[in-house]
């Protein structure tokens, strides 16, 4: 019995003792995911309420320029174009954004011409991708 109390004791003391310099990350190798498949969407619509289908759209990580839209594409893709939702960042980017934030701009296009150019905040732990900020629903005028 004395061993455990020892153990926790030895234990507490070596976690206070970290190095606060360094990012705290967390571990993975103990996490328990469920087994959603994330997908951080923007629904757009018009005034009306009637769905906009861009002609295209780009997701790009402000820090790196890296557009993550190219990631979105085939039948799923435009089945959610007509219906005006256009996914900016999925489970499949989670290790990239893990333990991290990054900020990243939506721009859609009609006819060649920015329609839209929304900022989001994103980030990602051991498990899924989260929006922090940003408007997920948009309304063209």
């Amino acid at each position: 019995m004395y061993a455990k109390i020892f153990l926790v004791f030895i234990s507490l003391f070596l976690v206070t003792c970290s190095n606060k310099n360094e990012p705290e990350l967390q571990d993975c190798s103990m996490v328990a995911c469920t087994l959603n498949f994330v997908t951080i969407s923007v629904i757009l619509k018009d005034a009306s309420g009637a769905a906009v289908a861009l002609d295209s759209y780009e997701i790009i990580d402000t820090e790196t320029g890296e557009n993550l839209a190219t990631n979105f594409n085939g039948e799923e893709y435009q089945y959610s174009k007509e219906q005006g939702i256009y996914p900016i960042l999925s489970d499949a980017h989670r290790v990239q954004y893990q333990n991290k934030s990054a900020t990243l701009t939506f721009k859609g296009y009609i006819d060649n011409e920015e329609v839209i150019n929304e900022v989001y905040e994103v980030g990602a732990d051991c498990c899924h991708v989260s929006l922090i900020t940003g408007n997920t629903e948009i309304v063209l005028e």
